[in-house]
């Protein structure tokens, strides 16, 4: 069968990439550099995805993520399809301030350890000391399996356990641990606790039940390479990327929402979008949900509605894009506003059985650091508040007043009255995000990074049933985030190859 599929597939030279998210993107320029020749269609109005860009009133805002770590694997992007970086990488330090609600301090994260342990030597004598034997600790970690484990397609239930197996064993206690349970064996203060167990939140869950492995993100953010911006905000990222796609004449195809298939053969023959036309090419690769694509459009037993739901994904995104007149003194370009219920919050948020009038929330000023991204003597402020998908709270007629929860707090806690300097107010609430990035049930970053949905059985980046479709980005292996979308492009298109062979002159 293998040897039929080169044969037959020597001749192929086009993909169709439905969606324009980092790692469709990405595959597509990694494709294009193979020979083949590749088109793109996107249901919302412009390329990125999460990684997006919204304009109004003279303001600028990046719409998801706003910083990044591992840059490195962007570099190893480049040096694969042969340019150069096409938009400037700035590093983070210090990194981020947290506020908790009730405690007069306000922490700021530097990524030096003596800067770091001044800053928590009331509450935490030994900080330095302590974090060093976990830092340690999670990096052998990382180290041990960055390229074993995360940087690997896996074809089968027994290779992924015996590639597990090669894990050094005095790892294991982390797989069963939690984060917050590995970092009460270092640390003695809740405040410390809380604000590097936010780490979890990152990932869309929570350190109660993400488990301790993910403890490497402390690592990786305060050792191995750090937080990264871009010059000009984060959608810099995907104009840059665009430009060198014009160059490789790869298509974008905009306002196109793929909503169905025919089959020729046992194989995809085309895609149909929701107004009928077919999008026809010899390779599909879905930079879309990988689980949700497989429900919505090829109508899967394995994912059904009732099926997915059991499953575990992660909070929901609440974001607002305000514009405001003055400059925020006591605001960084990242900030996070926590409450004084840490635990109670975190163990009822997911299933709306907490009050969100005292919610837990992410500010970034962008315009600190960009100040084009703002007129003269004003700040944007994006806002982003984790909450319940839609399986747990489908209403949102509420939204309006949970944004003025927030800018009452945010005003108190800043000094700042953000009302009564309110220039612009944008809102999505997780209706939005389902709706313009067809995010299941509203979840932020997919499917959770359980021990059961991470690695194997994670949605696979192949499909079951047809041969010539294939899944990239955070839903599929190796999981979310920037980095990770741009290894899952490396990695779906490694399978392409060896699947289909490279194209033929």
């Amino acid at each position: 069968m293998a040897e039929q599929k080169l044969n037959r597939t020597t001749v192929n030279r086009k993909a169709l990439i439905v969606g324009t998210g980092l790692g469709g993107l990405t595959t597509a320029m990694r494709l294009a550099h193979q020979g083949y020749k590749v088109e793109m269609v996107e249901k919302y109005h412009q390329a990125g995805g999460r990684l997006n860009q919204l304009k109004k009133d003279g303001f600028t805002w990046d719409l998801g993520p706003s910083f990044f770590s591992m840059s490195y694997e962007f570099d190893n992007f480049f040096k694969d399809i042969g340019i150069k970086a096409p938009f400037e990488f700035v590093e983070l330090d210090p990194l981020y301030t947290v506020n908790i609600r009730n405690d007069d301090r306000r922490y700021t994260i530097y990524k030096d350890l003596d800067r770091l342990a001044e800053e928590f030597r009331e509450i935490e004598p030994d900080f330095k000391k302590n974090m060093e034997k976990l830092l340690k600790s999670s990096g052998k970690f990382f180290h041990d399996t960055e390229e074993l484990v995360i940087k690997q397609n896996f074809n089968s239930l027994m290779q992924y356990l015996l590639t597990l197996a090669r894990v050094p064993w005095h790892h294991s206690p982390k797989m069963i641990r939690t984060v917050w349970k590995e970092l009460e064996r270092h640390f003695s203060s809740e405040q410390v606790k809380q604000i590097f167990s936010l780490v979890a939140f990152f990932l869309g869950a929570t350190p109660y039940d993400t488990p301790a492995v993910y403890t490497l993100l402390t690592y990786t953010e305060l050792v191995h390479d750090g937080y990264y911006n871009v010059r000009g905000g984060m959608y810099k990222i995907v104009e840059g990327l665009l430009d060198e796609m014009k160059k490789m004449g790869i298509e974008i195809n905009y306002n196109t929402e793929i909503t169905g298939y025919e089959t020729k053969n046992g194989q995809v023959s085309a895609l149909v979008d929701a107004q009928g036309k077919k999008w026809e090419a010899d390779t599909y690769i879905i930079n879309g949900d990988a689980a949700g694509f497989r429900h919505q459009v090829f109508n899967r037993k394995r994912y059904t509605e009732e099926k997915l739901d059991k499953m575990k994904w992660t909070l929901a995104p609440f974001t607002m894009y305000l514009g405001v007149k003055g400059k925020i003194d006591n605001l960084e370009h990242h900030n996070y506003f926590l409450g004084d219920n840490f635990e109670d919050y975190a163990n009822k948020i997911f299933k709306n059985s907490i009050n969100l009038d005292k919610p837990y929330y992410y500010v970034n000023v962008n315009s600190k650091f960009n100040e084009e991204m703002a007129p003269p003597g004003h700040e944007n402020l994006f806002i982003l508040c984790p909450v319940p998908d839609l399986r747990y709270k489908p209403d949102w007629s509420d939204r309006d007043k949970l944004a003025d929860d927030i800018m009452s707090d945010l005003s108190e806690r800043s000094g700042f009255d953000v009302k009564e300097n309110l220039v612009t107010k944008t809102i999505y609430d997780p209706v939005d995000w389902r709706d313009a990035f067809n995010l299941y049930r509203g979840s932020g970053l997919g499917l959770a990074h359980d021990l059961n949905q991470i690695g194997y059985f994670r949605p696979k980046n192949n499909d079951e049933e047809f041969d010539n479709v294939y899944y990239v980005g955070a839903s599929t292996i190796p999981g979310t985030g920037l980095p990770m979308t741009v290894i899952s492009s490396k990695l779906v298109t490694e399978r392409i190859l060896a699947e289909h062979g490279p194209v033929h002159a």
